[in-house]
C-alpha cells in the first residue's frame, strides 16, 4: 500500500471518530426551556451580587496597593514644585546644582506694598513717583561701621590694632566708601543703565561739592553768554577755567583732609546727621560709651536702584540676583582692602534687601522646621495609639500602623498643596508659611476620626470601613466644607496677602480631604489595622457630665468670660503692623536695619511729591512773557522741609539742602574772571553783580547758593531774573544724577525725602499725620502743592487701618456661611446655629487671650478669627453629628461627649503638635500668632465638649426637642418602655461606660 493510501485511511478513520463523538455530546445537551431560564436567573443574581459589592467603599478599596502608589507618584511630582528645591545660584548655593534645570523656589512677594488693595491712594502716589524718569522707590542702604579692633597680647592684655577705629570722614575711609560706589555705580548720569539710578552718601556729597566750583564757573559762563548773546564772552571764561583747572577740584575725594573738613563744616546739620553719626562705643551689643573717641563711626550709603535690572551681558536679572551680586562685591572689597584689620565693615540692608530676605528665606525656613513638626505629630500619634496611655503597655506595631495610616496622607497633602502653589506660579507672601502646619495638623485629625471609628465598628474589615465612612466620613466631609468656608472668607478681605492665605488654606483642605478619603481606607485595609477599643477615663466622663448636671452655671461662666473679653479686653488690643516683625531674624539685612533704625532714626524712607515749577532761565533781562519765580517756589519747599524736620524722630532733605551745602563762591588766585567782567562796559550791571558774588570771595565769603539767593532777595537791585539766573547756574553746577535725585527733568516736580525710624504704629501714625498736615498747610506757599507722605510709613499706616476692617469682614462671612452650610446639611437652621455657638465663643475669647499675652493685631494675627472658625467648628460638628445619630436626648448628649470627646482630645493634641514646629521659624510675628492659636484651639475643644452639651441640655430640659423627640434615645438603645429617673441614670452610666472609644 502506498503512502498516499495509508494517509487517506487514517484521515477517514479520524473523521468518523470525530463525527460519532459530536453526536454523543449533542444528545446529552438539555435544551429545555426551563434550563435556559435557570441559567439566566443565576447570571442575573450573580451580577447583582457583584454590583452590590461595588459600593463606594468597595470601589475605593478595590485596588489598595495601586491606589496608594498612584497617590505617592502624584506627591513626588508636586514635591519638586513645593519650594523644597531651589536651583538658583546664591551665597548658600554657589554652584546652583539641581536635578531640574532652572527650577527655582516659590513665587513669594515680600514687598509691604502688596498688602495695599487695588486702587489705593498710596499705591497711586507710589506709581506716580516711579513714573518720573530718574526717580525710584526701590532703595537699598549700605550700613558702614568703623570700630576699634582689639587683639590680646601674650599676657592677655587687649591692644588696639593700628589703623583701626578711624573717623568715617577721614580721607582713607572715604576712599573705601568711594571704591564701593564706583563698583556699584560705574556710570554716573546714565539714568540707571548700570542698575543704579543714584547714590547718596557722605562720600558722594563731598565729591559733588568738591567738583562744584568748576561747574559753577562754566555754568555762569554759559548763562552769561546767553544773557548778553556773546559767545566770545563764554569762550573767554571757559579758557580762564581751563587755565585754573587745578584750583577748581574734580569729582573725587580730596587728598587734603582740611578741604574735606571745610566741606563738612558748611553742610547743614540735619543733612549731615542723615549721612553720618557718632553712636558711641559698643561691646556685645551693649553701649558702653556715648562717644566713640575718634569722631563719626557710622555712615550710610543710600542707593536707588532701577526697576529693570540687567547683568553685564544685557540679560534681565532678578532683584535677588542683583542683591547677591552686590553682597559679593562688598565681600570682595573687604577682603582686598583688609577691612577687618581697619575695623571697617559694610552691610547691605534697607527696604529692598529686607523684602528680598522675606522673599528668599520664608520657605527655606519653613522647609527647615517642617520636619520638626512631622516628628512632633508622629510622636503624638504613636503615644495615643500604641496603648501606652490606655494600658501602660506598648503595642509597637499597632502604633506604627496608625502613624502610617493617619500620617502619610497628611504628609502627602502638605507637599501637594505647596506644590500646586509652586506649579501654578501663584504669587504668595510670607503669611502663606502658616499653610503647612495648619494642613499638617488638620489632615492628621481627619485621618484619626476615620481610623478611630473603624476600630470601634464590628464586622469584616470592609464592613467596618463602610460604617466608618458612612458615619464619621460624613462628619469629616462636613468639617472640611465648613473649614473651607472659614478659610475662604479670608479671600473677601481687600489685602492680597490675606487673600492668598485664604485661597491656599482652602485648597489645602480640599487636598487633605481628598487624600484622606483615598489613602486612609486603603492603608487601613492594606495594613489590616486591628485596634482594641478602650472606655474613656472615669475622670473624663465626670468632666463631660458637668455641663449636663450643672447647665445654667456652666452657661453663666462662659457668658461672663465672653463679656469680659468683648467689653474689657477688646479695647486693649492694639493694631501694630511692623515690617521688621515679619522679617526673619538672623539675616544680616534685617538685623542691621534694626541697628540703622535705632542709631540713625531712619529706616522708613518716604517722599513728599511737590508740584511746583522750579525751572530757571539764564535770561536776565525783562521780557514780554510771564516768567515763573523759582526762588519763591524753593522757599515754599524749604519751609515745608523745615516743618517736617520738627516732627519727632524725622529728617527731611530737599534740593535746598544742596543749595545750602554748596558754596556759591569760586576761590581763584587773583581775580582772573571777575575783574575783566567788572571792567567791561558792555556787560549789564546784573551780570557784574552776580559775577562778584560767584568769583569774588570778598563779596560772598563762604556763603552758599541759598545764602546768595536770600541776599539778592533783600537787595533793591535783586530781581526775579537775577535769582533765576543764579538758580540756573546752580542747577547746571550739579551732576545730572544728583539733580535728578531731587528734581524731575522738566523741573515741574520735586521730592522732599522723609526718613523716620521703625516705631510702633501709633508713633508712626502721629508722625505721618503731622507731616500730612504740614503738606496740606503749605499748598499755597510759593505756588507749591504737596501730596501726603508716600513711602514705607504711609503704607504701614494704610495697611494697619485695613487690618481691623478685614478682621470683622472675614469673621462675619466665615460665621454666616458656616451657619448656612450646617443648616443645609442638618436641615435645621436652629441646630446649625446652636452648633456654631461654641466657635463664636472661641472667636470672642481671642481678645482676652491677646490682651493677656500682650499680642497686637498684626498682618498675621488678624487671620486668627477666620482660621478658628475653620478649625474650631470641626470639634462641634463631630459632637453634633454624634448627638444627632443617637437621637438628640440628654442621654445622647452624654454618650456623644464621652465617646467622641477622647477622639477630639487626641485630635486637638496632635493639631497643636503639628503647629508647634512654627515656633522654630525665626520670624517674630509668627510666635505670638501660634501662642494665640494654640490657646484658642484648646478653648475651642473645651467649648465643644462643655459649652455645646450645656446648650443642648438646656433646650432638651426645656422640652425643646433637638432632633427626634423624647423617645428617640430609648429607641436608639433598643428600649420601648418608659424609664424612671433612677432607671434612666443607671442606663446613662451603663451606656457611657459601654461606649468604647478607639482613643
Amino acid at each position: 500500500m502506498s503512502d498516499d493510501d495509508k494517509q487517506g485511511n487514517i484521515a477517514s478513520r479520524f473523521a468518523k471518530q470525530a463525527t460519532e463523538k459530536g453526536r454523543e455530546i449533542l444528545t446529552k445537551i438539555d435544551v429545555d426551556k426551563n434550563t435556559v431560564e435557570s441559567y439566566g436567573r443565576r447570571s442575573k443574581n450573580q451580577f447583582r451580587r457583584m454590583s452590590s459589592d461595588l459600593d463606594f467603599t468597595g470601589i475605593l478599596t478595590k485596588f489598595p496597593v495601586i491606589t496608594v502608589i498612584l497617590c505617592l507618584v502624584v506627591t513626588a511630582f508636586f514635591s519638586w514644585e513645593s519650594g523644597l528645591v531651589d536651583c538658583r545660584k546664591s551665597l548658600t548655593n554657589p554652584e546652583g546644582f539641581c536635578p531640574i534645570e532652572g527650577k527655582s523656589s516659590m513665587n513669594v512677594n515680600g514687598d509691604l506694598e502688596v498688602y495695599l488693595p487695588q486702587g489705593s491712594e498710596v499705591s497711586a502716589l507710589l506709581a506716580e513717583v516711579e513714573a518720573v524718569e530718574g526717580w525710584t522707590t526701590n532703595v537699598m542702604v549700605v550700613y558702614v561701621e568703623s570700630e576699634i579692633v582689639y587683639v590680646e597680647d601674650e599676657d592677655g592684655n587687649r591692644q588696639a590694632v593700628d589703623g583701626s577705629g578711624r573717623n568715617i570722614t577721614e580721607v582713607s575711609t572715604l576712599e573705601q566708601i568711594e571704591k564701593l560706589e564706583n563698583v556699584l555705580n560705574p556710570n554716573q548720569n546714565d539714568k540707571g543703565e548700570d542698575n543704579v539710578i543714584y547714590v547718596l552718601s557722605i562720600s558722594s556729597v563731598i565729591k559733588e561739592v568738591n567738583s562744584s566750583a568748576g561747574r559753577v564757573a562754566k555754568s555762569f559762563a554759559s548763562a552769561a553768554s546767553q544773557a548778553v548773546d556773546n559767545q566770545e564772552f563764554s569762550d573767554f571764561i571757559n579758557q580762564t577755567i581751563e587755565d585754573n583747572e587745578a584750583l577748581f577740584g574734580n569729582y573725587a575725594i580730596p587728598d587734603d583732609q582740611a578741604r574735606v573738613d571745610q566741606i563738612l563744616d558748611e553742610m547743614p546739620p540735619n543733612a549731615l546727621n542723615k549721612l553720618v553719626r557718632d553712636v558711641g562705643t559698643w561691646e556685645n551689643e551693649v553701649q558702653i560709651g556715648n562717644k566713640s573717641g575718634f569722631g563719626w563711626n557710622r555712615a550710610v550709603v543710600i542707593i536707588g536702584i532701577s526697576d529693570q535690572l540687567r547683568d553685564s551681558n544685557g540679560e534681565e536679572i532678578t532683584i535677588s540676583e542683583f542683591i547677591e551680586g552686590t553682597q559679593m562685591e562688598i565681600i570682595g572689597l573687604s577682603e582686598a582692602n583688609d577691612w577687618d584689620q581697619r575695623g571697617l565693615s559694610m552691610t547691605l540692608t534697607g527696604p529692598v534687601p529686607i523684602t528680598n530676605a522675606v522673599t528668599e528665606e520664608s520657605f527655606n525656613l519653613f522647609w527647615d522646621v517642617f520636619p520638626i513638626g512631622v516628628v512632633f505629630v508622629a510622636v503624638g500619634l504613636f503615644l495615643f495609639h500604641c496603648d501606652l496611655l490606655q494600658t501602660g503597655r506598648i503595642r509597637f506595631v499597632q502604633g506604627i500602623k496608625v502613624l502610617v495610616i493617619s500620617g502619610l496622607p497628611t504628609l502627602c497633602s502638605v507637599f501637594i498643596t505647596m506644590g500646586i502653589i509652586g506649579w501654578t506660579n501663584y504669587e504668595v507672601t510670607m503669611t502663606v508659611i502658616i499653610v503647612g502646619p495648619i494642613v499638617l495638623a488638620l489632615g492628621v485629625s481627619y485621618g484619626l476620626h476615620i481610623t478611630n471609628r473603624y476600630a470601634e465598628s464590628k464586622g469584616t474589615p470592609r464592613e467596618k470601613m463602610a460604617e466608618a465612612l458612612e458615619s464619621t466620613g460624613r462628619a469629616v466631609l462636613l468639617s472640611a466644607i465648613t473649614t473651607i468656608i472659614g478659610f475662604i472668607s479670608l479671600a473677601l478681605t481687600p489685602m492680597k496677602p490675606i487673600q492668598t492665605v485664604g485661597y491656599s488654606l482652602a485648597m489645602g483642605i480640599v487636598v487633605v480631604y481628598v487624600m484622606t478619603m483615598i489613602m486612609v481606607p486603603n492603608l487601613t485595609m492594606m495594613l489590616d489595622l486591628k485596634k482594641p477599643s478602650h472606655p474613656p477615663p472615669k475622670a473624663f466622663v465626670s468632666a463631660v457630665s458637668v455641663p449636663i448636671n450643672w447647665t445654667k452655671l456652666t452657661l453663666s461662666v462662659f457668658l461672663i468670660a465672653m463679656l469680659i473679653s468683648a467689653g474689657i479686653s477688646r479695647p486693649n488690643v492694639e493694631e501694630n503692623v511692623d515690617l521688621l516683625e515679619m522679617a526673619p531674624e538672623g539675616v544680616g539685612a534685617v538685623d542691621k536695619m534694626k541697628t540703622y533704625s535705632t542709631e540713625f532714626e531712619a529706616g522708613q524712607p518716604g517722599f513728599l511729591l511737590i508740584d511746583a515749577d522750579v525751572s530757571a532761565s539764564p535770561e536776565i533781562f525783562n521780557t514780554d512773557f510771564k516768567r515763573n519765580d523759582p526762588y519763591n517756589a524753593l522757599v515754599g519747599i524749604e519751609e515745608l522741609e523745615e516743618k517736617c524736620n520738627q516732627v519727632n524722630q524725622t529728617t527731611a532733605v530737599s534740593i535746598v539742602f544742596l543749595m545750602k551745602a554748596i558754596a556759591v563762591g569760586v576761590d581763584l588766585d587773583g581775580d582772573p574772571i571777575n575783574e575783566p567782567i567788572q571792567d567791561n562796559e558792555f556787560v549789564p550791571d546784573q551780570i557784574k553783580e552776580l559775577s562778584a558774588i560767584i568769583f569774588d570771595r570778598n563779596v560772598s565769603g563762604n556763603g552758599s547758593f541759598w545764602w546768595s539767593l536770600a541776599v539778592l532777595d533783600q537787595q533793591p537791585t535783586g530781581s526775579v531774573e537775577s535769582q533765576s539766573f543764579l538758580i540756573n547756574v546752580f542747577y547746571n553746577s550739579l551732576t545730572l544724577e544728583m539733580r535728578n535725585l531731587f528734581i524731575s527733568e522738566d523741573y515741574k516736580k520735586s521730592l522732599i525725602y522723609i526718613d523716620m525710624p521703625f516705631m510702633d504704629v501709633k508713633s508712626t501714625e502721629r508722625a505721618v499725620s503731622q507731616i500730612d498736615n504740614y503738606a496740606e498747610q503749605d499748598t499755597a506757599a510759593g505756588g507749591v502743592t504737596s501730596t501726603r507722605l508716600i513711602g514705607v510709613a504711609s503704607v504701614t499706616i494704610e495697611v494697619n487701618n485695613l487690618v481691623v476692617g478685614s478682621q470683622w469682614d472675614s469673621l462675619f462671612y466665615a460665621l454666616l456661611f458656616t451657619v448656612l452650610t450646617l443648616g443645609l446639611v442638618f436641615r435645621d437652621i436652629r441646630y446649625a446655629i446652636l452648633t456654631t455657638l461654641p466657635v463664636t465663643f472661641t472667636v470672642f475669647m481671642q481678645w482676652l487671650v491677646m490682651d493677656q499675652g500682650s499680642v497686637s493685631l498684626s498682618l498675621v494675627t488678624v487671620m486668627i478669627g477666620s482660621i478658628l472658625v475653620g478649625v474650631g467648628v470641626d470639634f462641634s460638628i463631630h459632637i453634633a453629628n454624634r448627638v444627632k445619630e443617637l437621637g438628640g436626648s440628654v442621654d445622647a448628649i452624654r454618650i456623644a461627649c464621652a465617646s467622641t470627646g477622647m477622639s477630639l482630645t487626641e485630635a486637638v493634641t496632635v493639631t497643636i503638635a503639628g503647629m508647634f514646629c512654627a515656633y522654630y521659624i525665626p520670624i517674630p510675628a509668627i510666635a505670638p500668632f501660634i501662642d494665640v492659636i494654640i490657646i484658642l484651639l484648646i478653648l475651642a475643644a473645651i467649648s465643644a465638649l462643655i459649652l455645646l452639651p450645656a446648650i443642648y441640655t438646656l433646650l432638651v430640659k426645656a422640652n425643646i426637642s433637638l432632633t427626634g423627640g423624647s423617645g428617640t434615645m430609648a429607641k436608639a438603645a433598643g428600649l420601648r418602655r418608659t424609664l424612671t429617673r433612677e432607671q434612666g441614670d443607671i442606663m446613662d452610666a451603663t451606656l457611657v461606660m459601654d461606649s468604647q472609644d478607639a482613643w
